[in-house]
């Protein structure tokens, strides 16, 4: 399972720099694989899904989310899971053909598609779909009623942290006022993610699903600098029963996260990442 944070850069995380607004992560840290030094190859949503679902490196050229040529028979994690006989699925809070989403991922190994339309009686809905919460409540009853003799792959992108900062009332104590914004919807973003979990590690999926929660990218870039590298610093955290807590302090990329999901899961194929 890989739940892709929006905008979640590591600005926003204490203990890599940025402000305490992520408790549960902080907390969360602690039980993994903690990434201190993990990178984005971009400023948007399209390049960290190229670079963590497919390993592939930016270019000048739009994502290849976008691009015609990449729509068919680019290589995913889920094609190369679907092969070995796993149910593949992408899950959306909003409409997932923003960004020519659904298509690249129909196209390339997914094999259902979960977005807005597909909730029913979400407690929330924003500008950008339902919340976070809403989110992981399908993603918890999705891997509960998945079949224990079918292995299934699950992206997750979230969209409650994203302008205009929608999210419910009354789930937080807000950490400035007014509500709607960047600061207050990441503490909302972290906890959304901490009430998943908590359910997760009851949960029968818990002792047999690797988890990894990684940020697409940090919020838009600003300033004269060339290249601001601390604008693209974002945590990244794999998760599961057996994975022994360690700190990861080499440069990392978000490309370097594909083949190692595939290592720790035990998946043996031949695959065009380069990380």
């Amino acid at each position: 399972v890989i739940i892709l944070e929006e905008s979640l850069g590591a600005t926003f995380v204490e203990s890599l720099g940025g402000k305490p607004l992520t408790p549960n992560l902080e907390h969360l840290k602690s039980q993994g694989w903690w990434f201190e030094s993990l990178y984005s190859t971009g400023i948007r949503s399209v390049r960290g899904i190229e670079a963590v679902v497919s390993g592939f490196l930016p270019t000048r050229a739009r994502s290849t989310v976008k691009l015609s040529g990449s729509q068919r028979q680019f290589f995913t994690l889920a094609d190369v899971l679907g092969r070995q006989g796993y149910h593949t699925e992408f899950i959306y809070g909003g409409q997932a053909h923003f960004d020519n989403m659904a298509s690249f991922f129909v196209g390339n190994g997914f094999q259902s598609v979960i977005d807005q339309d597909d909730y029913e009686n979400p407690r929330f809905v924003g500008s950008w779909g339902v919340s976070d919460q809403d989110l992981f409540d399908k993603l918890h009853q999705r891997l509960v009623n998945t079949e224990a003799s079918t292995p299934q792959f699950t992206l997750a992108l979230t969209s409650s942290n994203h302008e205009p900062f929608e999210f419910p009332d009354g789930e937080i104590n807000l950490s400035e006022q007014p509500k709607q914004t960047v600061h207050n919807a990441v503490k909302y973003a972290d906890h959304a993610l901490g009430e998943f979990f908590a359910k997760a590690k009851k949960s029968d999926y818990w002792h047999n699903t690797l988890f990894l929660v990684v940020a697409d990218h940090d919020t838009r870039v600003y300033g004269e600098e060339l290249v601001p590298v601390q604008k693209f610093h974002i945590p990244g955290l794999i998760l599961g029963a057996d994975i022994q807590p360690k700190t990861v302090s080499t440069i990392t990329s978000q490309i370097d996260l594909a083949p190692t999901l595939l290592s720790l899961a035990g998946i043996s194929a031949y695959v065009p990442t380069i990380g």
